[in-house]
């Protein structure tokens, strides 16, 4: 299995010469086997989506807010005739997957709806276990303003979870870390630093020692932390990492590459 990060920001992308190393792309992973690629949202980091070649495509969406799927228009493969997209996501609200997509994407806020592209679209309601190839793809509801959705991917004895716009609440931490018992590589949201967090209780996201815990607790063997502040500079980044950096805790970088 093999984990490509194409963007790790959080909220809002953003540019310059202070934010190179982790990036400003918002958010989207990309996990491969032989033949499949799945993207993990699809934040402007899916515009650099690598070449794939042939392999069949399924993007996952955490929930429609802007920043997961702002990339979608600009996304190299969806302006392929007859290249099958399968997209998943859970029921927010009364919202089906499709009308999610459909809100955002229509007249006046977009010239054209998704479901307009090229490519051979298919929208889906996630409703786990959902098999993709190999993968055995599994969810629990995030804590997260509107709701949302913590994936597990499963494939040949290797797993990853992702766990984005996902806040810390003692009550409820004890499902995510059940859910991710075990797993190779766990991608945490700490878009905060502790002081923040205090200062944006109810804002949907987590810090670093929290996910620490959940790492600990769960016997996640990797964590790789994702949705940077997009005020957070490289340098403000990396002080937050250091207490913690090792070989198998680290902030997410842009264009980083893990193999299970």
């Amino acid at each position: 299995m093999k984990v490509t990060i194409l963007g790790a920001r959080g909220s809002i992308p953003t540019e310059g010469k202070d934010m190179l190393e982790f990036g400003g792309g918002t958010s989207c992973v990309l996990v491969e086997s032989d033949d499949r690629a799945i993207f993990l949202d699809a934040g402007t980091g899916i515009i650099n989506a690598p070449d794939i070649g042939n392999k069949s495509i399924t993007i996952l969406l955490t929930h429609p807010h802007l920043d997961h799927v702002i990339g979608l228009p600009f996304f190299p493969y969806i302006s392929e005739k007859n290249r099958r997209i399968d997209f998943y996501a859970a029921r927010t609200g009364d919202y089906s997957a499709y009308e999610q997509l459909d809100t955002v994407y229509t007249n006046p806020l977009w010239p054209c709806r998704i479901v307009d592209y090229p490519s051979d679209i298919r929208i889906f309601d996630a409703d786990f276990p959902i098999t993709v190839g190999g993968f055995t793809v599994t969810g629990i509801p995030s804590v997260h303003p509107g709701g949302g959705t913590v994936f597990r991917l499963d494939e040949n004895g290797k797993s990853v979870v992702y766990a984005t716009d996902y806040e810390y609440e003692p009550d409820k931490i004890g499902e995510l870390i059940e859910f991710s018992k075990d797993c190779d590589l766990l991608l945490f949201d700490a878009q905060y630093t502790d002081e923040e967090f205090e200062a944006r209780r109810g804002f949907g996201h987590s810090t670093v020692a929290q996910g620490m815990e959940v790492m600990k607790k769960s016997g996640a063997k990797n964590i790789r932390f994702v949705h940077h502040d997009p005020r957070h500079t490289d340098e403000f980044l990396r002080e937050m990492e250091r207490p913690i950096k090792s070989e198998a805790a680290a902030f997410a970088r842009k264009d980083e590459v893990i193999i299970l």
